[in-house]
Order: C-alpha cells, then sequence, then structure tokens
C-alpha cells in the first residue's frame, strides 16, 4: 500500500497494543542510491541487533514471543520482497499478539530503523506529510489548460480545458479594418478562455484541498488571467514555472520538486523567526522538552515544532497518559510512570491526537539553540 495520507498516520497512531508491544520498522530502499546487496545487510542487521535487545528486555514470555513473531515476518517480508521492491522506501508495521500488519511503500528512503514499544512509531511519516506539500500546477497556453496534482514525489493529470482561440492575424484589407475587428474577436476569445481557466482553478482548488498552486504561461497572458483569480486561488498563489501545457509531466515534476524544497525552507525559516521573536519577548511560547511536555500534558499547546529526527527517552504515565522526563510517579496519578523508548515521539503523537498542527524542521536551524524543539501556546505562559 502507498502511503500518501495523514489518515493512515493517525490510524497506526490510535493503535493501542497493550499489554503487547508493537514493532516499527524503516527502511531506505533506494537502489539508486544503494545495491540490492547493502539494502539486504542493512535489514538484517537491524533485526539482529532487536533480537539481541530483546534477550536483556524484562518482558514476560508472551510479550518477548510477539515482538520476536514480529521480527521474523519482517524478515520473511524482505527476503522475500526487496529483490522486487520499486518504492525508494519501506514500513513495516507488526504487533502478532494482537494478529495486526501494516506496509507501506514510502516516496523516499527513511532513516533505518526498528522501534519496538506499546506503540508504532510514526513520527517518520509524519515527517514526510510535512515535508510534502500538496501542490496544484496550472500550465496555460492560448488554446489549452491543464492542471496536474503533485505530491509525495509524484504528478497526476487532474484536468484539462481547450478553446478555439484562432492565431493572431495581420493587419489586412481597406486600413486593416477588418482584420482589427477580426482581432477584438480573437482577443475576446481569448479572454473567455483565460475566464474559464481561473474560474476551473478555483474549483480544483477548492475540491482538493492544495496546500500551494504553481503557474506557467506566457507573460503577456498572466496580468489577464491574474485578474480573473478568485482571492481564495491568490492565497494558494506560490509561484511561477517554465512548463506549458505541452511539457512533459516527467520535466514538470523536476521543476515542481526544486521549488517546492526552497518554499518550503523560506517557510520554515519564517516560522522559527516568529517562534524566536515570540519566545524572547516573553509572549505565547515555550522551548525546550520539558517544557512543551509540561505545557502539552496541560492542554496549553497550540501548535508543536520540533528539529528533524530529534529524539530523548522519557516518561509516560499508563493512567492519564501524560508524558514526562525523568517523573518516577505520575504527579497527577500517583502511580509508577513506564519508560518510553522516544517521549518526541510519544509527545507528537499525542498533539496528532488532538489536532495540534506539528512542524518538522529541517536543521541546522535556530530552533537548534533553543532545545531542538518547542510550542506555540494559546495564552501567555504565567511567571
Amino acid at each position: 500500500m502507498k502511503f500518501n495520507s495523514s489518515s493512515q498516520v493517525e490510524m497506526l497512531a490510535k493503535i493501542k497494543t497493550h499489554p503487547y508491544q508493537a514493532t516499527s520498522f524503516y527502511l531506505n530502499t533506494d537502489k539508486g542510491q544503494q545495491s540490492l546487496k547493502a539494502i539486504n545487510a542493512a535489514y538484517k542487521a537491524l533485526v539482529n541487533q532487536a533480537r539481541m535487545a530483546l534477550e536483556k528486555a524484562e518482558l514476560n514470555k508472551e510479550q518477548k514471543k510477539s515482538l520476536l513473531d514480529d521480527l521474523e515476518k519482517i524478515s520473511q517480508f524482505c527476503a522475500l520482497k526487496l529483490n522486487s521492491w520499486k518504492a525508494p522506501g519501506l514500513a513495516l508495521f507488526s504487533c502478532s499478539g494482537q494478529n495486526f500488519w501494516q506496509e507501506l511503500e514510502l516516496p523516499h528512503g527513511p532513516r533505518n530503523r526498528i522501534v519496538q514499544d506499546f506503540d508504532f512509531y510514526t513520527r517518520p511519516l509524519a515527517a514526510i506529510l510535512e515535508k510534502y506539500k500538496k501542490t496544484c500546477v496550472f500550465l496555460l497556453n492560448r488554446k489549452k489548460a491543464v492542471w496536474y496534482e503533485v505530491f509525495l514525489g509524484e504528478i497526476k493529470l487532474l484536468d484539462t480545458l481547450e478553446s478555439k482561440v484562432p492565431k493572431q492575424v495581420k493587419e489586412g484589407g481597406f486600413e486593416g479594418n477588418e482584420a482589427k475587428k477580426i482581432e477584438r474577436h480573437v482577443e475576446a476569445m481569448l479572454l473567455e478562455h483565460l475566464k474559464k481557466a481561473a474560474n476551473r482553478t478555483f474549483e480544483i482548488l477548492k475540491q482538493n484541498n492544495f496546500n500551494w498552486l504553481l503557474v506557467g504561461c506566457d507573460d503577456q497572458y498572466y496580468p489577464k488571467l491574474e485578474e480573473h483569480f478568485h482571492t481564495y486561488v491568490r492565497n494558494k498563489l506560490a509561484g511561477r514555472v517554465k512548463a506549458r501545457p505541452e511539457t512533459k509531466p516527467s520535466k514538470i515534476l523536476k521543476e515542481c520538486l526544486e521549488i517546492e524544497d526552497k518554499l518550503k525552507k523560506k517557510e520554515e525559516e519564517e516560522l522559527v523567526k516568529k517562534f524566536v521573536s515570540e519566545l524572547e519577548s516573553g509572549g505565547r511560547a515555550v522551548s525546550g522538552l520539558a517544557d512543551t511536555l509540561r505545557r502539552l500534558n496541560s492542554f496549553e499547546v497550540q501548535s508543536i515544532l520540533v528539529t528533524h529526527n530529534f529524539s530523548k527517552p522519557g516518561k509516560v504515565c499508563p493512567g492519564c497518559h501524560r508524558l514526562f522526563l525523568n517523573e518516577e510517579d505520575c504527579p497527577n496519578c500517583r502511580i509508577k510512570t513506564e519508560e518510553a523508548v522516544d517521549v518526541v515521539d510519544e509527545a507528537l503523537e499525542l498533539a496528532m491526537s488532538r489536532n495540534i498542527p506539528v512542524y518538522q524542521i529541517t536543521p541546522p536551524s535556530r530552533l537548534d539553540h533553543y532545545g531542538n524543539i518547542g510550542a506555540f501556546l494559546k495564552f501567555k505562559p504565567k511567571e
């Protein structure tokens, strides 16, 4: 199954495997970057390391058996499927004790890892969704308009529109009057073509919930086209492309991905700048893992910023699910907390379950100097 939706992350995040643990497996399978031999060696090393760690784990017999069965299923899957696996990334999720198994094709290679914990490790999936914005590409010439969707490194044709706009004519006849009349007719047809294309763009953006719009057309048409854009369309407009309706989809995709990378970098820089400004002025923001967890526990968080791949072990309360760095006992429930392999991942999953936006920031950034994680708050924190 292809990974292409936040609903897949939400589904995995909501699954509770207690009393068994869950196994999450990520593997870079990009054969353009590495040999099949290297990929096979990587999965075997991961599985062997996980087996060795299980020997020392303080788990009961049934819990260990479930995790060992997970590793065996993963090993068999890789042995049978990797030779023909075409996606650049692979994610497997298993809990044999609960008879759960899920495989996903990823659009780019993740960091190789196995995580065995009481929840599925979904943070790499969330990071992929954050990396790839859903972009509409609108290309137009005087006779044709096309719309593409670019998402998760793939391009898909959405719609086309063709209009019978004649070519421009040279002046002729008595003082060119006839030619001018024809030219006015041609201009009227062209204007109608631009109006139809602008209106259809609005409909497509509304139907598909795009993040960005990129437009490709000749400079002579753009001012008139932009005049007819709805305000909603203008707000989604992120730039222009060199591509035209006749451009091959592969070339369109390449250009769009390059532009997306630049837009994403700029967006991240502006977000971190806003965060630092809010933090240093004593506004509605906190930084560092301990403060972020505390505010998340008390339902004060509006959104979270985190450095990509930042992780820390911590504690989780099995009763109220509050998260901590070092608390041996939950101050709320007064019961013993449990180990969390990655409390950052637990925090991000908790945030997603509450529909709190999470922004993964590519390092290096100014966020690195503020503990690699922080949050915008609903209210100004009390002293």
